[in-house]
């Protein structure tokens, strides 16, 4: 019987609702389940795939081991951060005072998209993750297909976790910058989000390291807690 390969991946975008059911039923969370799924997409693009005689069994086997392994490395986080919260003591709330200088703390964040990510990431993570637009969506706004924006996403992410051990970079960036950045999130603007993460920064965007970013009003905490986890 004559094998074909999912070279335009059809095969695997036609799968692809299927396969991510599987997983979200086992993990429990869609955005996990896209993530598994988007990892399936890749071993699938390396695969001997004219040597397999049902590509549907094995993507689902893949995707069903992957889901496993989520919910393994779950479940040693939870005991983990268990134990680090009995080592730690109690902290009082935090003043509201302490709001102050959350501002700061986004110019933190946004540094790190600007430094860890390509335009086309940082777009698909901030519409992804803080405005909640769908992949469709997200495709129309970097002009490119679903699958890319999925790729996009994907590789954000994964940057991310592998960058996030690495220390803050020194520069902080021009008050203007993140001021328009935290506009941008407390209106949730997508064009002007657009505007500011979809294309290179130019060297302006950090200021002098002798000015300090004067403390303000923070985001909304919804979003600026989504933009902070990122």
């Amino acid at each position: 019987m004559p094998r074909t390969t999912d070279t335009d991946g059809a095969l695997f975008e036609q799968l692809r609702p299927r396969l991510t059911a599987i997983s979200r039923r086992i993990v429990g969370s869609e955005a996990e389940a896209e993530d598994i799924v988007q990892d399936c997409f890749l071993k699938w693009q390396g695969a001997e795939q004219a040597a397999l005689a049902t590509p549907a069994a094995w993507l689902t086997t893949v995707v069903q081991h992957q889901s496993i392994d989520c919910l393994r490395k779950r479940a040693r986080d939870m005991i983990a951060a268990r134990t680090a919260l009995e080592l730690v003591p109690d902290v009082p709330p935090a003043p509201p005072e302490d709001g102050l200088l959350r501002r700061a703390e986004l110019g933190e964040a946004l540094a790190r998209l600007l430094a860890c990510l390509s335009p086309s990431e940082r777009l698909a993570l901030i519409l992804h993750e803080v405005f909640e637009r769908e992949h469709a969506d997200i495709a129309a706004a970097l002009g490119t297909n679903t699958v890319n924006a999925r790729q996009y996403l994907a590789r954000a992410r994964r940057h991310l976790r592998e960058d996030e051990t690495e220390a803050p970079a020194s520069e902080k960036l021009c008050r203007e910058l993140v001021r328009r950045f935290q506009a941008a999130i407390n209106g949730m603007d997508v064009a002007a989000m657009v505007t500011l993460l979809g294309e290179e920064q130019p060297v302006s965007v950090h200021q002098s390291p002798r000015l300090r970013i004067r403390a303000g009003a923070c985001a909304n905490d919804a979003s600026y807690r989504a933009v902070l986890a990122a």
